[in-house]
């Protein structure tokens, strides 16, 4: 009865090892698996290519030194730099989006200094005229 207590023990040891090992290979190709996504949302979504090139060559970086810790079989090293990876890209996105969104706003303060002078033309012109105006009105009829 004993030694069946001991088995059922060993067995149930290796069974918690196991699966504590596919889960955290699991967690690993998960991560993994996001941090790809979302590198490829900030290439694709936010340009990240062309507007945060440093960002995202470290998140792809990061990705794979992450994907070499799978393949070697390192899970817990995997998870981690496919969080970084994952996190790294995210950044990458909110870079990418930040410089869009200031490019937009330097070309509409260039658009308004443009109009501002527009204007500026406008009244002086417009003073002008009524100068010229207030010229005629006032010289005597002959």
């Amino acid at each position: 009865m004993r030694q069946q207590f001991i088995m059922v023990g060993v067995g149930l040891i290796v069974v918690l090892i196991s699966n504590g090992c596919g889960t955290s290979n699991q967690l690993a190709a998960e991560i993994v698996y996001d941090a790809k996504a979302q590198i490829r949302l900030a290439k694709e979504e936010a340009e990240a290519e062309r507007l945060a090139p440093q960002e995202l060559a470290e998140a792809e970086q990061m990705l794979s030194r992450a994907e070499n810790a799978m393949s070697e079989t390192k899970e817990k090293e995997a998870y981690r730099l496919g969080m970084r990876a994952h996190l790294k890209a995210k950044v990458a996105e909110a870079v990418a989006i930040a410089n869009r969104i200031e490019a937009g706003a330097r070309t509409a303060e260039e658009e308004l200094a443009l109009k501002v002078q527009a204007v500026e033309a406008a009244r002086h012109d417009l003073e002008q005229a009524e100068r010229e105006l207030e010229q005629l009105c006032s010289t005597p009829e002959e």
